[in-house]
């Protein structure tokens, strides 16, 4: 089996509405984040330098609560935040689809 459908769905609790994320607030924490520069990546471990194509990355996903603050902040690849999201946004996809029930009664072909 596929590690991306082994994942738990992740459910976002009624009293935390969703938070944008962009524009001002990603400015800013790529400046707290551009401090700690060169750092191991908080996805793989590589080492993450201001040359490269580089995220603040949150330690603690914000969808699951966690903050901007510099504490919760971290560098990561670019690809390696980016993978990660994709698993997560799958498997909060996934969890919510139900399959349809099948309806429509089956009759052979004589032709």
């Amino acid at each position: 089996m596929d590690a991306l459908f082994d994942m738990e769905p992740v459910q976002r609790s009624p009293a935390q509405p969703k938070k944008k994320w962009g524009g001002h607030a990603s400015t800013k924490a790529r400046a707290i984040v551009r401090r700690m520069l060169p750092a191991a990546c908080s996805r793989c471990g590589g080492v993450v330098t201001d040359e490269m194509d580089w995220h603040a990355d949150h330690q603690e996903r914000r969808g699951e609560g966690g903050s901007d603050s510099p504490g919760n902040l971290a560098p990561a690849h670019a690809h390696c935040n980016t993978s990660d999201g994709g698993r997560i946004g799958a498997a909060i996809t996934n969890g919510t689809k139900v399959a349809p029930a099948i309806t429509r009664e089956r009759r052979p072909s004589w032709w």
